[in-house]
């Protein structure tokens, strides 16, 4: 398949086809960035910023922005030596049964689209290589490399995971409003120790950031770090989306199947283990904060730190297995309660053992007050 020709913009020559089949084929060219040859062509290939025409019917079609409403961004060029740009390499991907003139009218159709006006131009999110990845389905179903807008693609899909993650956690924000206890206003406390997650009605936390609520800063690291785990795993088969792709199928609609799955499962995941472990620090404040002895916080906090982060651990992979239970009431909820209150008690055993060694302490570097003691026992 193929024509014959050098390298050189212009050179090729397409192939001698049957009357009614056209060869396709894409010209890739890089930026200009410094405006010095060489340095343009080393520095667009290591950035991976590259614009793309399509060639058929001795044409080459392409798609720029501009400012003016209502007109179209689509042009025409000769092929390969579109002016604007360094002309790098000649992808040819087959050929197709039609004429020109069948092909031109493809090509304004396409023009005609609100998509492809000049003023929908984003050099992310629809750029030139978008069109002519579009112009190749239309013409021979298939779609480009994926390198020639890879940089694209990276920057798209990490702004769109960053929209995606907000709404995710807003949205979370108010479940977590409205099934968070009541506290009281004096303490900041729950007015008991029944810390599971009851329907309560959300006035008393109106106007309160999630960090400024009982719990909240546990919810929101929680509901990030399932979020960045859940999404990182699940990057891989995004990346592998063309390899997975079923025959015949655009791959472009089954990446996007594959985000659209990947979403869902990183906001769901996040907000249950979000839930469960703003559930454990609430009653690890409440228990924290019954201590008697302020002094030996110190030793509750270490007990604390190494016991729960295996919880915490196994609460996130649990989420990103889709396994979590948030349900306090569940058999799960349950004996979730279990593990934290056995954790909650060693802690409260330390600071215990802590406060007697430290009035232990005490007794020996001041003997009086021993004899005070046994003088009262007397």
């Amino acid at each position: 398949m193929g024509g014959t020709g050098s390298h050189q913009a212009g050179d090729y020559r397409e192939p001698e086809l049957p009357a009614g089949c056209m060869e396709v084929r894409i010209s890739v060219y890089k930026l200009e960035l410094t405006g010095v040859g060489f340095l343009d062509h080393i520095g667009a290939g290591l950035v991976g910023t590259y614009h793309t025409g399509l060639v058929v019917g001795g044409k080459e079609f392409a798609f720029g922005g501009h400012d003016e409403a209502g007109k179209s961004g689509v042009y025409a060029t000769k092929p390969e030596l579109n002016k604007d740009y360094l002309f790098y390499q000649r992808i040819v991907l087959g050929t197709m049964e039609s004429t020109p003139e069948e092909a031109v009218q493809v090509v304004r159709e396409m023009a005609r689209q609100q998509k492809w006006h000049g003023p929908s131009y984003d050099l992310i999110d629809n750029n030139c290589n978008h069109f002519v990845s579009d112009l190749c389905w239309a013409f021979l179903r298939i779609r480009p490399p994926d390198w020639i807008n890879s940089t694209a693609e990276s920057i798209g899909i990490s702004r769109r995971r960053s929209k995606y993650e907000k709404r995710a956690f807003e949205k979370a924000c108010d479940e977590y409003r409205s099934i968070l206890p009541p506290t009281d206003e004096a303490t900041g406390q729950t007015p008991s120790a029944e810390l599971a997650m009851q329907s309560t009605s959300a006035k008393a936390q109106a106007g309160k950031t999630v960090s400024d609520l009982p719990g909240g800063k546990a919810f929101e690291d929680a509901f990030t770090g399932t979020f960045e785990l859940c999404w990182n795993r699940g990057m891989g088969g995004w990346r592998r989306s063309r390899e997975t792709c079923p025959q015949g199928r655009d791959p472009l609609l089954h990446r996007k199947d594959i985000e659209e799955e990947l979403v869902s499962h990183c906001t769901e995941a996040a907000k249950n283990a979000a839930l469960v472990v703003s559930w454990a620090a609430r009653l690890a404040s409440e228990a924290r904060a019954s201590q008697p002895a302020a002094s030996t916080n110190h030793e509750w906090d270490a007990v604390w730190a190494k016991a729960s982060a295996p919880l915490l651990r196994t609460w996130r992979e649990d989420a990103d297995a889709g396994r979590l239970d948030p349900d306090p009431s569940s058999s799960q909820g349950q004996e979730r309660d279990h593990r934290l209150k056995e954790v909650l008690a060693a802690a409260a055993a330390a600071a215990a053992a802590a406060a007697s060694n430290e009035a232990a302490n005490r007794r020996r570097s001041d003997p009086s007050s021993s004899r005070v003691s046994a003088s009262a026992s007397a």
